[in-house]
């Protein structure tokens, strides 16, 4: 596999051929792993060339600090609660002979129907439909916000993409990706505005120089503040 040297970091890629490409662009993924993707017939002699060019932004996102790693003790019981965009729902589990599970909002209850199963299995059922509909929940919201403020920044995604990622709330990729943590949507509305305008701005600047940050505090003031959330509280959004 090559390898990027960078002062005292190296970085291998990979590199990809994609025949309807027409111009070369390079990703970097959640976990990190660099790909180069050459349209076909790319000239051999301009890879280097081309990596030499978005060293500092390959570098940046590579050595990028990671959120927490959560470790959850969550038992997915009634009365343990969840954030839901910055709010307490209080868990209420009932079990049920249909073997269709289901979650309600109801006010500050969280309200979950699950087949009855042994305590582990059950715990088990409770968290994966928990996890499907806070999914549901971001994959409705998100888009919403991101389409709001890719009027304010300038600049929307060539592609929305939520999923979930154990390392970020968030990246942008050089072809013009956008990816979001589903997670998120378990933080206060403006927490998840400022992860979606950072990854938009990213679009325009590729970096986290000052003229990023700027940017960013252009369209919110007291990101700072925002950003602060996301340190103090990120592995309450872990379970």
């Amino acid at each position: 596999m090559p390898v990027l040297t960078l002062g005292t970091t190296t970085i291998p890629y990979t590199i990809e051929e994609r025949p309807r490409r027409q111009h070369p662009a390079i990703q970097v993924d959640a976990d990190r792993k660099v790909t180069v993707l050459l349209p076909l017939h790319f000239p051999e002699d301009q890879i280097e060339p081309l990596l030499a060019r978005k060293a500092r932004w390959i570098l940046n996102h590579v050595t990028a600090p990671l959120p927490p790693t959560p470790m959850s003790s969550k038992r997915f019981v009634s009365g343990e609660g969840f954030l839901f965009r910055g709010h307490l729902l209080r868990l209420k589990v009932s079990t049920t002979s249909a073997a269709q599970p289901e979650v309600t909002q109801q006010g500050r209850t969280l309200r979950v129907t699950v087949p009855t199963l042994p305590a582990p299995q059950q715990s088990i059922a409770v968290r994966d439909v928990l996890t499907q509909w806070f999914y549901q929940q971001a994959a409705e919201v998100l888009p919403q916000r991101v389409n709001h403020y890719a009027g304010v920044v300038g600049i929307g995604p060539e592609r929305l993409k939520i999923s979930e990622y154990k390392s970020r709330w968030g990246f942008c990729r050089e072809d013009g990706l956008i990816a979001l943590n589903w997670r998120i949507i378990q933080a206060p509305l403006p927490v998840i505005d400022y992860v979606v305008v950072h990854e938009l701005t990213h679009r325009r600047y590729p970096h986290h120089r000052q003229t990023f940050w700027q940017a960013v505090e252009a369209v919110l003031p007291d990101y700072e503040v925002r950003k602060q959330w996301l340190k103090d509280h990120g592995a309450e959004l872990g379970w």
